[in-house]
């Protein structure tokens, strides 16, 4: 009688210790899934503020030579929504403040460069006070980008449901 509940008690116990490793295996692959996504969507967002401050510098630089617009407005306002849809998905993927504030300065340093009316040059240069502020703002959006980089870098595994971030506000 005792041969039989020790067989029964292993073979529940084999069971029990099956299921547990396959759970954990589970969620092992579910978190290397996510963090693959996120990585994925961090990328997409860097290559969208990339794109987009690439377009404001041509057109900065095209009006320093004394060229016309290289950037057609449809571009330029498809580029800023592709910001703006890149960092939304990547806030509707993590929870994690860190990655999220990173992400949204990165969005809105680049976007804010529109704020910079740099008018008409003299002599292939803006005025000093128009120098200094694409100088800061270029600084500035690649801090940013190196910022959000390196947070994604660090990001491993999705957090536990948190309050929302406001990431207009961490722009300056």
């Amino acid at each position: 009688m005792w041969e039989s509940a020790i067989a029964v008690i292993g073979t529940l116990a084999g069971g029990l210790l099956v299921t547990i490793t396959q759970q954990l295996t589970d969620r092992r692959q579910q978190r290397e899934q996510h963090r693959e996504r996120v990585a994925d969507l961090t990328g997409q967002l860097l290559s969208a503020v990339l794109r987009y401050r690439q377009l404001y510098w041509l057109r900065v630089d095209a009006r320093r030579a004394g060229e016309p617009d290289p950037v057609v407005r449809a571009d330029f306002y498809q580029a800023r929504s592709d910001v703006t849809e890149a960092r939304d998905r990547l806030a509707l993927a993590v929870t994690d403040e860190t990655l999220l504030r990173a992400a949204g300065r990165a969005a809105w340093s680049a976007l804010d460069l529109s704020d910079i009316d740099p008018g008409v040059p003299e002599d292939g240069r803006y005025t000093p006070e128009i120098e200094a502020r694409l100088d800061a703002a270029r600084e500035r959006t690649r801090e940013a980008h190196t910022e959000l980089r390196q947070a994604a870098t660090g990001y491993s595994t999705p957090s536990a449901p948190g309050r929302v971030v406001d990431t207009r506000s961490e722009s300056t």
